[in-house]
This record gives structure tokens, sequence and C-alpha cells, in this order.
């Protein structure tokens, strides 16, 4: 694995070369002219959205939630949210996008500036929407805030299919064995329909994979992982969030570099108390494991290799370039690199199986059925309690469905299922490409079917950038 992310390096120029720039404040007559000043500015603007827009008290305001029935929402608070943060950010790239023009630099890096300019302008403008719209004294202000959230929702996110969303809450309903339920439970049923109000007619025809490709797929992911996966202990059943980092830390010491022990990249597995689940911070460098939560075997290997395999690994070969977006991620790359985690997980699974249906859902029943939190959560629960599964993950993903308001739709989550679907193609298309894994693994995090960022991916390649 060392050797091939060591060719994925010289895609672009050596390390020494390209330094990243350091993260400095754009003053106000500053004038930049040069194209790695204005990549600078940019990327010093460049925010991970959710982390701002999670609950500070999250875990507190879960508890209480489920404590209390009368609530609608949790009572969440956003102390992680600066306004003072954003109000820079936007300001600095009004000033950039203002000398883009005048610079002397070659047309396509003059197309990448203005695309990460964009970028960064959408995820500013998404915080600043909720700012205000959570500070809203008055109801006129809440509605213009609202409407606010919808724009710049939909621009950085996207918006749901009405119609996908139709079917996969059919299909998951179908799923209920009703002619088994009890009196009480068919009361609860008959209920659940009239909750929820009508859904459409018939049925809209979802791609999948071949069930051929699938499996080659799952024998080509396996090959490609197999010195990451030999670090998980065979004689262990199950891992804690500590011996998980231990372990990431051991594939990052002995696989990433032809020096064992060293320190080959800068992300590192740490354990933080208040994470819920196994998460990676390209700001910090980090893959994060939750100091609560038991891992079982089989589910030790997918996050290996869903949160270091590919979140980490598509951006580590490149944390030195002065393009940071190769490493952070360009316009829209969440789709695509939460497809290409979907699809390897399901690889190493040895299944396929639809991915992020229920975030859907939920993003769906408050697009679409104009349902507030409690309404989904109870809905979803209710789905669940009828089909036997468990619901313990339930809240924490309506929380992420309202994340940043508690009361307006959220359309990050939506990434999982578009993006699996996105990259299923992808890799049905060119399952015998001898260059399949390199596009999904090694030239970065971008969106390799998107004509511009390939086009950026190979003058990279090829030194242009």
């Amino acid at each position: 694995m060392a050797e091939r992310l060591k060719n994925s390096e010289n895609y672009s120029s050596d390390a020494e070369k390209w330094q990243s720039l350091e993260s400095v404040p754009f003053e106000r007559n500053e004038v930049l002219t040069s194209f790695n000043d204005m990549i600078g500015a940019i990327a010093n603007t460049d925010v991970t959205v959710y982390e701002r827009l999670n609950a500070s008290n999250d875990k507190a305001a879960k508890e209480e939630f489920l404590a209390n029935p009368e609530l609608v929402r949790p009572n969440n608070e956003y102390g992680n949210l600066d306004p003072n943060e954003v109000t820079t950010n936007l300001t600095t790239l009004d000033r950039v996008d203002l000398q883009i023009n005048q610079a002397n630099i070659s047309r396509q890096e003059k197309r990448l500036l203005v695309a990460l300019s964009a970028d960064c302008r959408r995820k500013n403008d998404f915080l600043l929407a909720n700012f205000e719209y959570n500070t809203a004294a008055t109801p006129e202000e809440k509605t213009q805030a609202a409407e606010h959230h919808r724009i710049a929702n939909e621009a950085l996110y996207g918006k749901p299919e009405e119609k996908v969303f139709q079917a996969l809450l059919q299909e998951k309903l179908a799923k209920i064995k009703v002619d088994s339920l009890s009196e009480d439970d068919r009361k609860k049923y008959n209920q659940l329909l009239g909750d929820i109000g009508p859904l459409g007619e018939g049925q809209i025809e979802r791609f999948k994979p071949k069930p051929e490709t699938v499996e080659r797929f799952a024998e080509l992911t396996k090959e490609f992982f197999k010195d990451f996966l030999k670090h998980i202990p065979e004689d262990q059943d199950e891992f804690t969030g500590n011996e998980m980092a231990e372990i990431v830390n051991k594939i990052l010491s002995e696989e990433f570099s032809d020096e064992p022990d060293s320190e080959a990249t800068a992300y590192r597995a740490v354990v933080s108390p208040g994470a819920s689940n196994a998460s990676v911070n390209h700001e910090k460098r980090q893959i994060i494991f939750s100091e609560s939560v038991t891992y079982s075997r089989a589910k030790a290997a997918s996050i290996v290799i869903h949160e270091l395999g590919v979140h980490a690994m598509r951006a580590i070969p490149y944390v030195d370039q002065n393009i940071a977006a190769f490493s952070t991620g360009f316009p829209d790359n969440e789709v695509f690199d939460e497809g290409v985690a979907a699809c390897v997980e399901q690889a190493i699974n040895g299944e396929y199986r639809d991915s992020g249906v229920d975030h859907y859902i939920n993003i769906g029943l408050a697009t679409f059925k104009n349902k507030n939190f409690r309404e989904v959560y109870d809905i979803q629960h209710t789905i669940n309690d009828l089909s036997g599964k468990t619901t313990k993950t339930l809240l924490g993903a309506v929380q992420r469905c309202f994340r940043g308001t508690g009361e307006l739709p959220n359309n990050k989550d939506l990434a999982y299922y578009n993006g699996a679907i996105k990259v299923w193609q992808y890799i049905e298309e060119h399952i015998d490409d001898p260059e399949l894994f390199d596009n999904l693994f090694l030239v970065g995090k971008l969106d390799i079917t998107n004509p511009d960022q390939e086009a950026i991916s190979y003058e990279k390649r090829v030194g242009g950038l």
C-alpha cells in the first residue's frame, strides 16, 4: 500500500515543491496577485459545516427529549457556530473574487479558483442562514431566515426527489408483516399511514448494481485492502474505541511508509469522549472514534475501511499540496466520497444494500410532509417497532436531519443514498478498468465523474497546477 500511495504522490509534484500554505488572515488592503496567494486565502475560509452545526449539548438535549414526550424537538444549543468566523470568511471571499479576474494566471487556474471560492461561499452562507434563523427575533425575520436557509441548503447539498422519497418509504412500509400484527399493532399501523398521508401511486425503477458487479468489486476491494485488514486480530470478537484507534494508528505507521513506526502522514486516530460515532476531521487530520461504542469484528473491518481506507486515504497523498481542496474536498465531493465509502463497506461485508435510506426518508418527511422533529422521530420509531427493528440509532439520525436549527431540514445526508448510486454506476461501467481503484482512492477528494474535476485532476497529475 505504501508503494501505491507513493505513486499517487507523484501524480503532482514532490512535497518539497508544493508545501501547504500557512493559514493567514486576509488583510483589508492586501493585493493577491499569484495563484498560490489566492488559493491560500480561499482555503483559509473553508469550514467543516456539520461540525459547526452539531449541537454543543447533544447528549443532554437527546436525553431530555427522550424523557419528555411533550418536547417537539431537543433543546439544542449551537455553541460551535461562530457568526464572526462566518462573516469574516464571506468578506475574505468577496475580496478574493474581486481580484481573481485581475490576476495574471492561466485560465485553468482561474477556473479552479472560481469553483473553490464559490464552494466556500456556499458553506459559509449556509452557516449564516442557520445562525439567522436561530436568532430571529420576530415571525417576519423567522420567515425570511427560513427562506434563506432553504436556498442555501439546496445550493450546498441539493434537494430530495419526491418520487424517490415515496418509493423508499413505500418499500420500508412493505417490510411490515401486516397480516401478522396484533390488533393493537394493527391500530398503530393504520394510525401510522394516516400520520404519513398519501404517498402517490406507482413505483419508480431504481438503479441497483448487477450481482456479478458486486461480487467482482468485493474480490478486488478485499485484495486492495488486505494490508489494512490483516491488522484486525482474528482471535478477538469485540473492540473498544481505544482498541480501534490503536489498530488504525498501527496501519498508518506500518502501511503508509516504508519505515515501520514512522509518522508518514499527519493523520492520526484519536478517541473523543463526546463522539457518538466514528468520523474523520480533515481540518485536524484526525480519525475519531467514540469512547462509548463497542465494535464487532465485522463492524471493525468495515469502519477501518470506511473511515481510514476511504475518507482519510483519499486525502492523505495530498496533505502537503498547495491546493488544499485535494485533501479537504472539491465542490460536491461529499456525495462521491460517501458513495465510495458505502460501496467499499458493502463490498467488505459481501452484499449490496441500499445506503442512506432512513436519512432520505427523514429529509423527505420534513420536506414533503412538513413533519417536525417529534413527528419524524415518532413515524420512524413506529415503523421500526412494527418491523421488529432496533431504534437505538434513530434519535441521532433525526438529529442529523434537523442539524443546525432543530426545525428546518438539513439535506447533507442525501449524500449517502445519492453517492452510493452514483459510485455503483461508475463501478459497473469501469469494473474492468485497471485504473478503477486509482480513480476511486488516489486522485484526491474529488468526483472523478465530474468532467471539470477530472480535468483539474489530470492537470495536477501532469504538473500543470
